[in-house]
């Protein structure tokens, strides 16, 4: 997955530093990341010293930071899915962690308690008002990835519908937790609501971050209990179907828990009933 970057080792401790020569700076303007032309990133000694630096976080002993990349003939700008796939893994990780806090403050520039233009806060990763001291922190959705087994041992495979974007490949049903609801009661309720299906025997399989959509995923494999008889949510999915491990997948990559649990079952490692 995206996050596991061994033997590199991610440091989200606040401890801002400034800059050294070989840091690496990112540059993002809304869903797109500003690169070198050769689609490496930028050092902090590549650009002028003069700009505003914000430190992020480490990796071992590399900080990152985020600036204003100006464009030029050194610069091209890329969706920032392209983090998905970037090589080295740990450098495409830094940058959607980058990215995630980078749209945390474009949203937060100003308070939503008095209008106030918000500052670092300096003493911890958040953004302050100096007008009337609200606090902001980094926001971090909670969500659910569901790996639902039937009894023949098949797994519950969507596809997303046409508004939720690009991503066309085989999924699980997901979903993001609702205020006042428990992990497991999202779960019972988001695969109620988009496949009909009633599911027990919930384990927990993984935890992932996952910035691009600035959540925190659980994901969670459980058995279908009430008859298999899908009916689907067209608003949320456009298919829902029953798969064997020796079927066809379409699930590119490896980034994501989703691809991770689907290969778990491939694998033969989980069945309905453990």
């Amino acid at each position: 997955m995206i996050h596991n970057i061994d033997p590199h080792e991610f440091h989200n401790e606040w401890k801002p530093r400034h800059p050294a020569k070989d840091d690496i700076v990112f540059g993002f303007d809304r869903n797109n990341v500003i690169l070198r032309s050769d689609q490496t990133f930028f050092h902090y000694g590549d650009l002028d010293s003069s700009h505003e630096y914000v430190y992020l976080f480490s990796i071992d002993d590399t900080g990152f930071f985020l600036t204003d990349i100006p464009e030029n003939d050194r610069a091209i700008s890329l969706n920032i899915n392209v983090a998905r796939t970037y090589e080295p893994r740990w450098l495409g990780f830094a940058c959607a962690v980058a990215w995630h806090l980078y749209s945390w403050r474009r949203v937060n520039r100003f308070c939503g308690v008095c209008g106030s233009q918000m500052i670092n806060d300096g003493k911890e990763r958040a953004m302050r008002c100096p007008n009337c001291g609200n606090i902001v922190y980094p926001r971090i959705n909670p969500a659910v990835i569901v790996g639902i087994l039937s009894k023949d041992n098949k797994i519950l495979i969507t596809q997303y519908a046409i508004r939720h974007g690009e991503y066309r490949h085989d999924a699980l049903v997901a979903g993001y937790c609702e205020i006042g609801e428990s992990i497991e009661d999202c779960i019972h309720r988001e695969v109620k609501e988009e496949t009909g299906l009633e599911v027990t025997n919930l384990r927990f399989y993984k935890s992932q971050p996952w910035p691009f959509s600035e959540s925190i995923l659980f994901g969670v494999f459980c058995d279908e209990s009430g008859g298999n008889l899908i009916k689907i949510d067209r608003k949320e999915l456009r298919s829902a179907v029953w798969k064997a491990r020796d079927d066809a997948f379409d699930v590119p990559g490896n980034a994501s828990l989703t691809a991770e649990m689907i290969q778990v079952f491939r694998d033969g490692k989980v069945s309905c009933g453990e």
